[in-house]
This record gives C-alpha cells, structure tokens and sequence, in this order.
C-alpha cells in the first residue's frame, strides 16, 4: 500500500465516520418489529431465508428509491435508499435472523450520477443470495438459496461474487463518493482509508484514494496507487483512464500515451466504464478517443441509444458529418422516449445542414 500524503496525516480525522457494526445494526425497536413479523401466523412457519425475503419484500412496499447511502437502520427507517442501501438492510435483517447473505455485483447499463469538472459519478448494484448455513464461501454449490435482486433488467451482466469484508468496504466507497462529491477530501480519505482496511485490494477505493491524492496535488502518491491498483486489475478502465490523465496533467506526455494506447487495445468484459470514458473524453475535447471508447461499447451494448448520440457528437467534432448523420440514425431507431426523441431530430437537421455547408465549402 502507498505511503499517505501528509496533508491528510496531519488533518483531523472526522468523527461522523460510522463504525463497521453501525452500518448493518438494527435499533433496538426495530429489532422488536423483525421478531413480531417473523412471529405472525404466515411467517413462522417458513425457513429463515424465507423470512428475511417476505420482510424485505414486506419493506419495498412504497419504498422511495433514492440515491442515497443509507445504513440498515436508517433505510428502515426512511424507507428510502439506492441499492447499497437495500443490499444493507437485507444484510442487517439477515444478520439478526442469522441468516448467511453473499453479495454479487450486476453490472447495469451505465446511470450517470454526476458529471462535473473532470469526475464523473456512475451506479452500479448487488443482488444478494440468503443462505441457511454457510455456504463455504461461494454461491451455487449446491446449497439451497433465496435471490432478491432489487432492480432486476433483462440487460443486466452478472459480475462477480464479493466477500462480506468487500460488500462493506464497497457501501464505505460509496460514502467516500458522496464526500468527494461534496469537497470533503480528508473525509473522504478516511472512509476510504477505513474501507482498505477490510479490502486492501478493492480496486475501486484504491482508485478514489489516488484521486482525493492527486485533488490535494500529490501526484507522485497518487500515481503509486494507480500502480499498486494495476497490480490485481491490469485492465480496470478506471485506473488506466485516471492514471492516463494524471500522468497528462504533470505533462508526462510520453507515459501518458503510453497508457492511452494500453486502453485502447483493452477488450472489457463489462463495457459500461467505455460509456463514462467516452464521457470524460468528450469533455476534455479528447474527440479521437471518445470515439474510440463509444464504439467499443456500442460494439458490446448495441441497444443503449443514449451511447450513439454521444458517438454523434464526438464524429461531429472530428468533422465526420456523415457518419455522425448515421449514428443519429440509429439512435432515432433505438429511441422510443418522446423528448430523447425530438433532441435527436434536432441534431439530426443540424448535422444534414453542417453536412451541405461541408460540400459547399
């Protein structure tokens, strides 16, 4: 692990960081509420797992679906939350009903979050597994198991199963996001820092934590996390694209593309960070490879119409109007929401008119 940059050694760790038991812990009248449920006459009679199904189940009812991060108890609570949320609250549950719960990742079509300046925020989600007994640390073995997905797509792609440890550190990531977003970087380090602590080789907070790095001009740390992420995940779009720009910012110019060429030869097998790359490219007039990072997830999720008015927009920049007239063809195709639709018109009669004015001249 990198050394840590002395701006957040010597800053005053936040007191507000909750605990790793805090997270899933029930208070003491919703403890109450959980065993008079599972008490009811259609509920006691069935398996645990069942139980904690039918009390989640029971919980979605007019559950507002939020962007926020909140803890098992808070979730309750609200009856509101993002997926980490209600992955927590089913852990929280199962946890009292001693109930195993194993996390894995479905990657979604990308929901952008947040974009501002160079950061861009995008959602993913669990779906959990409810075991009887331990099921030795995989899922499918066999075991009997009850699957609550919370936001179930016929495009979803199913990732890979996480460890307790990593489903924590990964709800830690998100706070830490929410603190980045906010500008709270030695805040954010500290979650991040907490979130390490259970999952040192979790490459998503070992990316943020070379951000909140290079946000404090700390470079040379930064780029050391790059490197030490690099090493459990080669081909994290994540790491190579931030390390590209790092390496852009300090003028490095020759590593940069190094880099960049490194990422363009990547085949992913999740296409969804080639949509947030494109985004970023775009925004750093970077029209070349954004091009280059949309077709390869157009290539991979040909359905996501949003994905080909942005390669419009790159080929447009780039001066091929022609082929930027034809991906807004398809993505006219591809639509059917009434608003998306009429943009894309718009950008239509624009990009026919560029093209005369291009044939003209």
């Amino acid at each position: 692990m990198p050394e840590t940059a002395s701006y957040f050694i010597k800053s005053e760790a936040p007191s507000t960081v909750p605990s790793i038991e805090s997270l899933s812990e029930l208070l003491p009248q919703q403890k109450q509420e959980l065993n008079e449920f599972i008490a009811r006459d259609d509920i006691v009679g069935l398996s645990k797992r069942y139980q904690v199904a039918r009390f989640i189940e029971d919980k979605m009812v007019n559950f507002n679906y939020e962007g926020l991060n909140y803890s098992t108890s808070q979730a309750w609570q609200q009856r509101a939350g993002n997926c980490m949320a209600l992955a927590m609250l089913t852990y929280g549950v199962a946890k009292h009903l001693d109930v195993r719960a194993v996390f894995q990742v479905v990657h979604s079509a990308p929901l952008l979050t947040h974009i501002s300046n160079d950061l861009i925020v995008t959602s993913d989600h669990v779906r959990t597994f409810l075991y009887e007994t331990d099921a030795g640390g995989v899922y499918l073995n066999g075991s009997e198991f009850t699957v609550i997905d919370y936001f179930p797509d016929s495009n979803d792609r199913t990732g890979g199963v996480v460890s307790e440890h990593e489903f924590i550190a990964m709800f830690y990531r998100n706070l830490a996001a929410d603190a980045l977003l906010a500008g709270e970087l030695t805040y954010a380090y500290t979650l991040l820092e907490k979130g390490l602590s259970l999952a040192p080789r979790y490459v998503p907070l070992i990316n943020m934590m070379a951000v909140v790095h290079r946000r404090v001009a700390e470079h040379q740390i930064a780029d050391a996390y790059y490197q030490y992420g690099l090493q459990f995940e080669s081909n994290s779009l994540s790491l190579l694209s931030n390390y590209q720009y790092s390496l852009s910012e300090q003028g490095k110019a020759l590593e940069a593309d190094a880099v960049l060429q490194q990422l363009l030869q990547l085949e992913n097998h999740s296409p969804y960070g080639w949509y947030s790359m494109g985004i970023e490219a775009l925004t750093l007039q970077h029209y070349s490879a954004a091009e280059t990072y949309f077709k390869k997830f157009i290539n991979n999720s040909p359905y996501y119409h949003q994905a080909y008015y942005e390669l419009a927009k790159a080929q447009n920049a780039l001066g091929k109007y022609v082929s930027a007239e034809k991906t807004i063809q398809q993505a006219l195709s591809l639509t059917s929401m009434g608003e998306s639709q009429q943009k894309y018109l718009a950008k239509l009669n624009w990009l026919k008119q560029s093209t005369k004015q291009e044939v003209v001249e």
